[in-house]
């Protein structure tokens, strides 16, 4: 009985391919070994793949493939893009049935992501006009007027809001606040985001999708290849944009 495999890929920088498939591709470290280092690996849901310092082997690797099949080929293009893979084939859908992208990794290996096709995908309904996203700190009375009294009792302290370090802010298209998140700065390059809420009546629309991209996208400007931990048991929504779960928070990146 085959119980699974685990890939071995050729490695000129063992370092360097952990640090690519973390940072890039949005796998978690495993383990790695040997001094100098010779070999390690990364995880990512079900799937593990290993590196073996193969320097010589490496000059033949170009167009070597590894197939790798994933819930939601768009968003996770989408989040590979966002951190700054070389895709070389955009989103297709093939003749074999799935929908399919590839990037490659700094040894040449040709890696294909394959979802379900286009006409699997569940339709989804895109932020509705006069939206705007705001990339900051939510105010006193944007956070009251989304949150009331969800996440504290009896209202945010001011000196929580005063210590965020950013977040961003959804506004309707009368101007009127819809949504929110808040981020915090924990450690240089270790961020958390914090109280992520959108009204009941605007939730189903990309808000939290948005407000979450926007709050990301400030973190990395800020601090390139930052760590992002979100603390939610909604880990479904989350992951779909890139976070990864752990336990009860979720790190991004």
């Amino acid at each position: 009985m085959v119980l699974g495999a685990m890939p071995i890929l050729a490695s000129a920088d063992v370092q360097c391919s952990l640090d690519f498939y973390q940072e890039v591709l949005g796998f978690d470290f495993a383990w790695s070994g040997g001094e100098p280092l010779a070999f390690g690996a990364v995880q990512r849901g079900p799937l593990t793949i290993m590196f073996l310092l193969q320097p010589e082997l490496v000059p033949k690797i170009a167009g070597h493939q590894l197939w790798i099949k994933v819930d939601d080929a768009d968003a996770i293009h989408a989040e590979h893009l966002h951190r700054g893979a070389k895709v070389i084939s955009p989103p297709d859908d093939k003749p074999w049935g799935v929908r399919e992208y590839t990037v490659e990794d700094p040894s040449g290996y040709h890696l294909r992501f394959a979802g379900p096709p286009s006409s699997e995908a569940k339709p989804s309904e895109e932020l509705p006009k006069g939206i705007t996203i705001q990339a900051r700190k939510p105010t006193q009375a944007e956070f009251q007027a989304v949150s009331g009294k969800e996440f504290y009792k009896d209202g945010i302290p001011p000196e929580i809001l005063e210590r965020s370090w950013g977040g961003a802010v959804a506004l309707s298209p009368k101007g009127e606040p819809i949504g929110m998140a808040r981020t915090m700065l924990d450690a240089p390059g270790w961020f958390s985001i914090w109280d992520v809420a959108v009204l009941p009546e605007w939730q189903g629309k990309h808000i939290g999708q948005r407000l979450m991209e926007a709050a990301i996208e400030a973190v990395h400007a800020a601090s390139p290849g930052a760590h992002v931990y979100l603390f939610t048991f909604k880990h479904a929504f989350y992951e779909r944009i890139g976070f990864n779960k752990e336990s009860v928070s979720m790190r991004q990146a």
